[in-house]
């Protein structure tokens, strides 16, 4: 039995540490952190992509999305959502009481890198011009 002066502190302690490598140096300060580390770490390597410009997201919003939504009567932030259901989406199967089950996952744009967003941007412009007669400008159109 616990006394009133017990005191029972529950704590959940996740550290995620981000290293960025860009040159040998980096890389064997990364290597001496990582041998002075104890047991029962995960760690997670990954290629640094570059997410969308500022420049192309100005684009997107001004060239893409609001041409559209005005084109089609809805708000700004409802074409957005609307061309990532269309465009940024993807199905997988989840298997829930024995049963296999479509379920529709909705990417973010905001952490496309750059090519890809570019893929994304060149795959509306032709939904756009071919389904809906919009020419929507070129990214070396807007300034």
């Amino acid at each position: 039995m616990r006394d009133n002066k017990t005191k029972i502190k529950l704590t959940t302690k996740r550290i995620i540490l981000k290293y960025v490598i860009n040159n040998s140096e980096d890389k064997q300060k990364l290597f001496d952190y990582l041998k002075e580390l104890g047991n029962d770490y995960i760690v997670d390597v990954k290629k640094q992509k570059n997410n969308r410009s500022k420049m192309q997201n100005n684009y997107y919003w001004a060239c893409i999305v609001q041409p559209l939504a005005s084109e089609l009567g809805y708000f700004p932030d409802e074409m957005h959502d609307t061309l990532k259901v269309k465009f940024a989406s993807e199905w997988q199967s989840i298997e829930i009481n024995n049963k296999q089950i479509g379920l529709q996952v909705v990417n973010s744009t905001a952490t496309l890198n750059t090519k890809d967003f570019e893929v994304y941007a060149d795959q509306i412009r032709i939904w756009a011009l071919y389904e809906l007669g919009v020419r929507l400008m070129l990214p070396n159109e807007y300034e």
